[in-house]
């Protein structure tokens, strides 16, 4: 990781690094490529000093460079806690090496004013490296207040006159529209429904399996600022949580959890019987120099891989972070067992397979509190899960193409330097659906065109690519554009399922009115004591109250969903939230010969982005599948 573009290819020898105190409140820290101040105690960074910057970050706001929590005691009002320390400390200090401390310890007297955390902000500076590493150790003891902590992030707000262009992926990257351009005061802009709604943070969204690094360029002086994520071992929910990266403002953000596309069916809550502590980190804030945009990106994406390859760090100094030869191993091999596929198993190809703290099947997606470790077998199914910290887990996986979630029986326990193969295990599936594609997205679905006058460039190219088409502005009002004169029929064997609109939403244009889907299919012959199963697989769902019913559009429901999902992916630009699935067990004799219908009804109609993203649906009967 010692290596810098500014000046490639070089066998340089790097200055030591070195720390002072500036007064009474400042810590500033120099390797000859970066300098960091820091306010002391309270452990905010206030400059960061390179190339022909004297500070990159915004230094016309108090807040630049910072942790926060939002957090709140049950019942009241959430607040913001910046992590203010009240004490600093050297932890280690050599010529190619510092890493200082900002901390503080709660105590009852502070209840309501501060989160009930006791906090470790850890900076550490290397020799060679135009960067700062950052981890806190958070921790709450048993006996505390209960409390509620929806968000944990660390936030940079950069020179708002020299950022410029941002860059999240090889495809999302453009020059961003500047405060002023969103001024409604002068005329060059009209209010929409909310105030950053063509260019919002959520269209710049990614799942956590794919978000390790994206940043920000100054175009007039040609430097990068960019977060750095080498492990998502400290986030939440899974691989395929989705969270912010970079938005306007210039801002750049780690966040570590946050109920984003998930609601409150994550667990946020610790109670006072729960005794807590977890490291967030470490992550890097990594700045480069070249001539152009292109160079810039190259070398933060090689600085990730870098740092990734690197993970475990081996100069971290905290009892609360093990090391390489403290961390243990899982390997197997994923099978599939779907007797209508094939009389044999298939491999497992390409499953995603975890370790999480043990609860049911699928329970990894809401999980908060604990570290998760995740891979992708690979064709045959095969995987190692490297790095893992030691304690009990349960092993998770699912795989593409296949519906639901497995479980290895037994719990998985690791310790240091240990390693486990549980050879190979096999997952039974219900069977596949022939409405969409089981991959726990609406990808497949048809996303309509965004009104021309809201259509947002969300890459450089213009080639706004049909993958990343739901996240524009403005699709919640185009369900009329779809359906303008009625709800959703499909026809099973007659209609294509590409066709289908990613959102089961209200109708608008003003107004919101519930929407039913019907699913009309034939049947040659009935067995009128027979079970017939429709399983359902949701992609999301807002606020949504699903209603099933078979023939009858006014008769009882066969099955209600009750009001289920706060993941608020339809708002935010997603194409999938949490995932849900359902098996309704559907009565024969509700059944007849010839044509039937299924009907599916939204019923709540509180919001624009009320409903839900179907995954896919199937009707199985005693014998064969019938859609």
């Amino acid at each position: 990781t010692k290596s810098n573009i500014a000046n490639p290819g070089q066998n340089l020898a790097y200055p030591s690094v070195t720390l002072k105190k500036v007064g009474s409140n400042q810590v500033v820290v120099d390797n000859g490529l970066i300098q960091v101040t820091f306010s002391n105690p309270f452990g905010l960074i206030t400059g960061i000093k390179y190339k022909g910057f004297d500070n990159v970050l915004n230094d016309q706001i108090k807040n630049r460079g910072y942790w926060d929590v939002y957090w709140y005691e049950p019942g009241q009002k959430a607040l913001a806690d910046y992590f203010i320390g009240t004490k600093f400390d050297i932890i280690n200090q050599t010529s190619e090496h510092i890493e200082i401390s900002f901390s503080r310890t709660w105590n009852i007297s502070q209840r309501g004013s501060i989160a009930p955390l006791n906090v470790d902000k850890r900076y550490i500076i290397r020799s060679g490296v135009s960067g700062v590493y950052m981890y806190a150790v958070l921790e709450r003891l048993k006996g505390w207040p209960a409390v509620n902590m929806d968000e944990t992030r660390n936030v940079f707000k950069l020179n708002t006159t020299k950022f410029d262009f941002m860059v999240v992926s090889d495809n999302r990257q453009k020059i961003m529209p500047s405060p002023a351009d969103r001024d409604t005061n002068d005329g060059r802009a009209s209010p929409l429904a909310y105030k950053e709604a063509v260019d919002d943070k959520y269209m710049y969204s990614m799942e956590d399996k794919d978000n390790k690094v994206h940043g920000w360029i100054s175009s007039d002086q040609r430097v990068g600022f960019w977060m750095i994520t080498p492990s998502n071992e400290f986030r939440v929910c899974g691989p395929v949580k989705q969270d912010l990266t970079s938005h306007l403002g210039p801002t750049v953000l780690s966040m570590f959890a946050s109920v984003h596309y998930a609601g409150k069916d994550m667990n946020t809550t610790y109670t006072s019987e729960e005794p807590w502590k977890k490291v967030f980190g470490p992550v890097l804030v990594y700045l480069n120099s070249a001539s152009s945009h292109n160079l810039l990106w190259a070398d933060a994406k090689r600085q990730m891989l870098a740092e990734v390859q690197s993970w475990p760090y081996d100069f971290v100094k905290s009892v609360d972070y093990p090391l390489y030869h403290q961390r243990g191993t899982v390997k197997g091999q994923l099978f599939v067992m779907d007797r209508y596929k094939s009389k044999s198993k298939l491999y497992g190809g390409f499953a995603f397979v975890g370790l999480a703290i043990s609860g049911e099947a699928g329970s990894w997606q809401t999980e908060s509190k604990g570290y998760q470790f995740w891979t992708q077998a690979d064709k045959m199914g095969r995987f190692t899960i490297a790095n893992v910290r030691p304690r009990n887990y349960s092993l998770y996986a699912w795989v593409p193409g296949f519906i639901g979630d497995y479980k290895y029986e037994r719990n998985i326990t690791i310790t240091p330097g240990g390693e486990i193969n549980v050879g190979r295990i096999v997952y039974e599936p219900p069977r596949n659906g022939t409405i969409g594609v089981p991959d726990r997205t609406a990808a497949e679905f048809n996303i309509p065109d965004p009104d021309p006058a809201l259509f947002t460039r969300l890459d450089l190219n213009y080639s706004n690519p049909p993958q990343d088409r739901f996240r524009q502005y403005g699709l919640l009002d185009r369900y009329s554009v779809l359906y303008p004169r009625e709800d959703l029929v499909y026809v099973a064997g007659v209609s294509d399922y590409k066709k289908i609109g990613s959102m089961h939403i209200n109708a608008g244009n003003g107004t919101l009115v519930p929407t039913t889907w019907r699913i009309v299919f034939n049947l040659k012959a009935v067995n009128q004591t027979g079970n017939y199963t429709l399983r359902m697989a949701l992609a999301a769902a807002s606020n949504a109250d699903l209603y099933v019913r078979v023939n009858e559009a006014n008769s009882k429901p066969t099955f209600t969903t009750g009001l289920i999902g706060r993941d608020n992916a339809i708002a935010r630009h997603g194409i999938h939230g949490l995932y849900r699935l359902y098996n309704i067990d559907v009565l024969g004799k509700l059944l007849r010969v010839g044509n039937n219908t299924i009907f599916l009804n939204q019923d709540r109609n509180s919001s624009s982005g009320t409903g839900v993203m179907y995954d896919y649906l199937r009707l199985k009967g005693p014998s064969r599948v019938l859609f």
